[in-house]
């Protein structure tokens, strides 16, 4: 048998649905064209009786697989697609940039847990905030560090977007051998280290290496 539910705010095509007595709130939202830019991924509301009794969360769903809040739906429910209160961006070294959507209580560890984590090459000493100044008309350009305790006690303003650097591309405490050699490349400095310690025998270069 069908049901009819309603689609209402920010969907793509808000109104009336008949359905499948099987639908779920995620199969209305997709019948319904998806949601649009401007509406929220994360307070999606399933109304029954004038009354909220579910609250659904997409990145639930698109992030860990969670489909435990994606009820069937029943005759007279409608699916309410509040608009986008808060957002945040990530650029630079993280597996997904993007901008996300917020709760009110979630940190920068949140938003980089969202985006993917952080790649094996970014420097957590190096990375800056763009945040919205207001009161001057423009942006303030802020340093910070990624260790632990600063991401999981920062607050994110509505709008901040940070970028995340990768380590500079140099070696420490390294010498190069180059050319006519059979193994050229970077080795580990000791103090105290000589040419012999690279190069033991003739046999570590190649022939006709000029001795």
């Amino acid at each position: 048998r069908s049901v009819d539910i309603f689609v209402l705010g920010e969907a793509h095509q808000p109104g009336m649905y008949t359905v499948s007595a099987l639908t779920t709130l995620t199969n209305a939202i997709f019948q319904s064209g998806g949601v649009n830019l401007t509406g929220s991924l994360r307070n999606i509301q399933l109304k029954r009786k004038g009354e909220v009794v579910s609250t659904f969360d997409f990145y639930d769903l698109l992030l860990n697989g969670d489909t435990s809040k994606d009820i069937r739906l029943m005759q007279g429910d409608v699916v309410f697609i509040p608009p986008i209160t808060k957002t945040a961006g990530l650029a630079g070294e993280v597996t997904r940039p993007g901008i996300y959507e917020l709760k009110q209580n979630e940190t920068l560890a949140d938003l980089i847990k969202f985006a993917g984590n952080l790649k094996p090459k970014a420097d957590i000493f190096s990375a800056t905030l763009h945040r919205v100044d207001p009161y001057s008309n423009g942006f303030n350009l802020i340093p910070i560090a990624l260790n632990d305790s600063y991401l999981e006690n920062f607050e994110l303003n509505n709008g901040d977007v940070f970028n995340i650097y990768p380590v500079v591309d140099n070696f420490k405490n390294a010498v190069l051998l180059k050319g006519h050699a059979l193994q050229p490349g970077f080795f580990p400095w000791q103090e105290g280290m000589r040419i012999g310690d690279l190069i033991k025998s003739k046999n570590n270069l190649l022939s006709m290496t000029d001795l």
